[in-house]
């Protein structure tokens, strides 16, 4: 069955720094027939990967291979202007920050599921009625 995916950072960070929900979350980029995030992910991505230089955890040069991996596994990235305006809504709504808000209005606009690790994301799709793995 092939689906509709949203990749959130810490889905994306699982693959390439070969944590432990890796297999999982490749198998499901692997079902989708289109995978998008907001355009905020190469941001959230390249953030995460600078933490773990400064940390002394891997290379300045490993962090932009890993990058360069994380960007590839998204078809499709929603310009942040496309979608601010309603998330901010619906961040006002749930009382939930803006940045994760991004990811649902990209959920809905394309009909699609969010693959992510991230607890606090989650319990905002699920007040939102979106679905998630």
């Amino acid at each position: 069955m092939s689906r509709l995916l949203v990749l959130d950072a810490s889905a994306a960070m699982e693959i390439v720094l070969c944590r432990p929900g890796a297999e999982t979350v490749l198998a499901l980029l692997a079902e989708a027939s289109w995978v998008g995030a907001p355009e905020l992910y190469c941001s959230e991505i390249a953030n995460a990967l600078w933490k773990h230089v400064r940390a002394g955890d891997f290379s300045a040069e490993d962090a932009h291979g890993f990058l360069r991996s994380a960007l590839d596994l998204v078809d499709e990235f929603v310009p942040a202007r496309e979608l601010v305006s309603e998330a901010m809504t619906a961040a006002i709504a749930h009382a939930h920050p803006v940045y994760d808000a991004m990811y649902a209005i990209t959920a809905v606009r394309h009909g699609a599921t969010v693959c992510t690790f991230d607890k606090r994301l989650k319990k905002l799709l699920e007040a939102m009625l979106i679905p998630s793995l």
